[in-house]
């Protein structure tokens, strides 16, 4: 692939479980707050539908966390909440769940650092029947499609909302933590703003890793800097490779 892209909608708006391999099925972080999740296999999961009989955005839990305005847990919080759920309690929450807010690339949108995507059929018939709230972290923050590759340096997503560890690129090293984390505040508005209790992320990935990640060029256990927030608001987070 030649070139970048950059953000080309609304990735957050929430969609029915469908064919997301099409080209801009899953859009750009940008607009968290916007759509509807749709009813339908049959609609374009690309558009921001309104009809009447579509669920509706949860209202927010309080005042300041509509959107473009999530509050989100400060450094000393993140981490701090009870223990993760076991593996066996994790999947049955999103067995349980209505809507899940997924890492986009486990659809089958091209949003990887790589210009790929990393669809999965075990996520797909994971998510039959549910409403999905696809989400890129990185290209939400504005980060382009491709994009080069970023390493958590100094610990994991935790030790990032501490100030003790740092997301830069793998080579040039330059220093990405604000993009990151930019993205995933973006990420918990929108699983606010449509009700999401459980994300369904991608392993490994800096933003959406849950149990390994890669901190300077070498896989270790961790998580990344979105599953980390989410978790410190009570959301529960599954790695594709848990399904």
């Amino acid at each position: 692939m030649t070139g970048s892209r950059g953000p080309s909608g609304a990735l957050g708006d929430a969609t029915e479980h469908a064919d997301l391999s099409k080209p801009g099925a899953a859009q750009a972080l940008s607009d968290a707050g916007g759509g509807a999740p749709t009813q339908g296999l049959d609609r374009d999961p690309a558009r921001v539908l309104g009809d009447a009989d579509l669920v509706q955005p949860a209202p927010a839990r309080a005042s300041g966390q509509g959107t473009g305005s999530a509050q989100v847990s400060t450094a000393a919080t993140v981490g701090s909440t009870c223990a993760d759920p076991s593996k066996s309690d994790r999947r049955a929450a999103l067995r349980e769940a209505s809507t899940v807010l997924v890492s986009a690339c486990l659809l089958g949108e091209a949003c990887r650092y790589d210009g790929r995507s990393q669809r999965s059929e075990r996520v797909l018939a994971a998510l039959e029947g549910k409403a999905v709230v696809p989400v890129c972290p990185e290209v939400g923050s504005g980060l382009p499609i491709p994009r080069p590759p970023v390493d958590l340096c100094g610990g994991s997503g935790v030790d990032v909302w501490a100030g003790q560890a740092r997301a830069l690129e793998r080579e040039a090293r330059v220093d990405r933590t604000e993009d990151f984390k930019r993205g995933a505040t973006l990420a918990l508005e929108a699983a606010r703003n449509f009700g999401a209790s459980v994300a369904l992320l991608k392993e490994k990935s800096p933003s959406c890793g849950s149990q390994r990640v890669y901190e300077s060029g070498v896989l270790r256990p961790g998580e990344g800097i979105t599953t980390a927030l989410l978790r410190s608001e009570d959301i529960t987070v599954i790695s594709d490779e848990e399904l």
